[in-house]
């Protein structure tokens, strides 16, 4: 369970700063600041399907709540992953 939880952890983190720091190659017009964009775009896809499926089998929250979750994933995923990561994630699973 602990590798899991240590997973999830780093694979946000990754896909956060991977990201991050191709978005600053791009503004400072660095060569493979593409293949890190995409690299950090997969890497977070991956996270939210993986978080989305972790709320959804949940047992410990209500619909409403999954509901809220998933939005939140969709729509806000670097802020909502950060939440769910770090505090929400020990209630849910």
């Amino acid at each position: 369970m602990k590798s899991k939880i240590l997973f999830i952890r780093s694979i946000y983190l990754v896909s956060f700063f991977i990201t991050l720091i191709g978005a600053v190659f791009i503004i400072s017009h660095f060569e493979g600041a593409g293949t890190l964009m995409t690299i950090g775009l997969v890497a977070s896809f991956v996270f939210i399907l993986i978080s989305i499926y972790e709320v959804n089998i949940s047992k410990r929250i209500e619909s409403n709540e999954k509901m809220m979750w998933t939005v939140g994933m969709i729509c806000f995923s670097s802020l909502t992953g950060f939440v769910y990561v770090f505090s929400g994630r020990k209630r849910i699973v």
